[in-house]
């Protein structure tokens, strides 16, 4: 189980920094995705909400994401966020399958991720809409990026419990 006292926790710990820094190293990708998987696992196993039907880690996540096209939609949103996608709050969604031009800021980091992306879902909640999105571009180095900033945020709130 991914908890503080498993020898894994502090191994993704350190592996989700060197994603979210320099980089990982080919040598630990393979690891990286084990242990993602492990944790994907574990949370689907658990029941955690909305965990069942993903494909890869999403957790809330502190990151500026302005929508770019289509033009009629742009503006500043705020997210969830993981390897296959993201997740946002907007009044007026669009469509499911509507093609999205995204920029994606992150502290720390001078230049915004640039992603396509395409709207996965929309759920009606209280007057706004959680709209899901899927990647449909990211390099790897930009998706295992987002991947550790989930994984991190995943791992600060398990630790926290």
């Amino acid at each position: 189980m991914f908890v503080p006292e498993d020898p894994r926790f502090d191994e993704m710990l350190v592996l989700a920094g060197r994603a979210t820094g320099s980089g990982l190293h080919d040598k630990d990708r393979a690891r990286w995705r084990d242990l993602c998987g492990q944790l994907l696992g574990e949370l689907n196993t658990r029941g955690t909400e909305g965990t069942e039907r993903r494909r890869a880690l999403r957790a809330a996540a502190r990151v500026e994401v302005r929508l770019l096209a289509p033009e009629a939609l742009s503006g500043l949103l705020t997210s969830s966020v993981g390897a296959g996608g993201l997740s946002v709050i907007m009044a007026q969604p669009p469509p499911i399958g509507t093609d999205l031009e995204l920029s994606i800021a992150l502290e720390g980091r001078p230049v915004p991720i640039f992603a396509r992306a395409q709207v996965a879902y929309v759920l009606p909640m209280l007057g706004e809409n959680l709209v899901g999105v899927a990647f449909t571009n990211l390099v790897q180095n930009e998706r295992e990026l987002l991947e550790g900033l989930a994984v991190r945020a995943l791992l600060a709130r398990i630790a926290a419990q």
